[in-house]
């Protein structure tokens, strides 16, 4: 009796949702076809596909790639990769508004940072990362762009850089990595500040 139980318990949970659809099946990659053919002309297109919205702002879904190692405290490590090369998955949702932002410098394994004016981040909202059009910018350099708020779908340990060299035997942290849970993520794009020393 006390087996029987434990099957039909089993059973009764995946068919109401322990067993529920993942970022896999949220949107498929397919190289920007239809819909989703906003393009930004630079690398983030290899692993984003958003469309314009009527109010001309973006929404869409950002991609990250499973290296295939879990961490010790139960995260899958997981990064950017060329999706037209790779087999990748929906790790965010994408909100973009329109901005204007200038480069101030880039620490080679970090995003670039952007100097935004404090009254162009929209509200309400937690869009903490800046994307520019068209190549890349030299610090000083002014550019169109928009502002990104990330909406995660999925639990996972991103690592931006060096993912291959992430190991099951450690946590996400001590991996390098953010462990990223399903809601809003600043923490893994950030790269905005509203101040900057004229003479840093």
């Amino acid at each position: 009796m006390k087996k029987l139980f434990v099957i039909l318990t089993t059973l009764i949970m995946s068919l109401l949702g322990a067993g529920s659809a993942t970022a896999t099946d949220l949107y498929p990659w397919n190289n920007h076809a239809a819909p989703y053919t906003f393009l930004f002309g630079n690398e983030i297109d290899t692993h984003q596909q958003t469309r314009r919205i009527t109010s001309g702002d973006l929404f869409g879904y950002f991609y990250i790639s499973f290296t295939g190692v879990v961490t010790t405290d139960r995260y899958r490590v997981a990064t950017h990769l060329d999706c037209n090369a790779n087999p990748c998955t929906v790790g965010w949702t994408l909100d973009g508004k329109r901005s204007t932002a200038t480069l101030l410098y880039q620490v080679e394994s970090d995003h670039p940072v952007f100097l935004v004016n404090r009254l162009d981040i929209p509200e309400p909202g937690a869009y903490a990362h800046f994307h520019w059009l068209d190549g890349d910018p030299a610090p000083g350099d002014s550019k169109n762009g928009f502002l990104l708020q990330l909406t995660a779908v999925d639990t996972f340990c991103f690592i931006h850089h060096g993912a291959d060299s992430a190991t099951s035997s450690k946590s996400c942290l001590k991996n390098g990595g953010i462990a990223v849970n399903k809601g809003i993520d600043i923490a893994t794009h950030l790269n905005i500040v509203t101040s900057y020393p004229a003479n840093p």
